[in-house]
């Protein structure tokens, strides 16, 4: 039992492993492959572009905050007291804070604009060359079914030729042709012998009352009475 079993998971190993060895089963695992990198690249180009439009509402926010310290700023140096000159010191410190923060984001999106626009052209090509590698691998596969089909032809042929058809085909046409020769003789000795003998007696008897009846007709006639067997005229 234990044999048996051993045997049968060493067979489905073996399956698996031709499957894993088949060329076609390997293709198609590289265009499913292929396939499911389209979405990812797709998804580079949607973070990329993500970064930037993140950066761009931060300068937003930050352009409008700094646009309000400024007025507040302002508006506390117009009022000219200890204690606006006190709070528009402390503005001044978060405005200055918030113009660095600015550039910094201005660079950066700059940087990220720059990035998207690389990735586009970047993954485009990849998408391009992903494509023609998807239909390289399409026409590989079909490539290998039809060469599959052939070459099954081919063995289909030479096992036709290794069986030897034709020599068979022969042997049974002469076991056909004995069958046949046997059923003719087992007639001949069906209708048997002696009526054969009975057959050709009564031929005989009417070739010789045939040839009697030509002899009166001659003789009636005054012509020369021919013999009977050689056809030559008597004397």
């Amino acid at each position: 039992m234990l044999g048996r079993v051993t045997r049968l998971l060493k067979s489905w190993l073996g399956y698996f492993i031709s499957l894993a060895e088949d060329p076609e089963v390997m293709l198609q695992q590289a265009v499913e492959e292929m396939r499911n990198t389209l979405p990812r690249l797709n998804q580079i180009l949607v973070s990329t572009r993500a970064t930037v439009l993140k950066l761009e509402s931060d300068v937003r926010r930050l352009e409008s905050q700094e646009h309000r310290l400024v007025q507040s700023i302002q508006h506390a140096l117009r009022d000219g007291s200890a204690d606006s000159l006190s709070i528009a010191e402390d503005e001044a410190g978060t405005l200055e804070q918030v113009r660095e923060d600015l550039e910094q984001t201005r660079e950066e999106i700059e940087a990220a604009g720059h990035a998207h626009e690389n990735a586009l052209v970047s993954i485009d090509e990849m998408k391009r060359r992903l494509r023609e590698r998807i239909q390289l691998a399409q026409r590989a596969v079909e490539e290998h079914r039809r060469a599959k089909v052939v070459g099954e032809a081919a063995a289909a042929l030479t096992q036709l030729d290794a069986n030897d058809t034709g020599a068979t085909t022969d042997k049974y046409l002469d076991q056909v042709r004995q069958k046949s020769a046997e059923a003719k003789a087992a007639m001949e000795m069906a209708v048997g012998t002696s009526d054969l003998k009975k057959i050709q007696a009564e031929r005989n008897v009417r070739k010789a009352r045939a040839q009697s009846l030509l002899r009166e007709m001659e003789q009636e006639m005054g012509l020369p009475v021919r013999k009977a067997i050689t056809g030559e005229s008597e004397e």
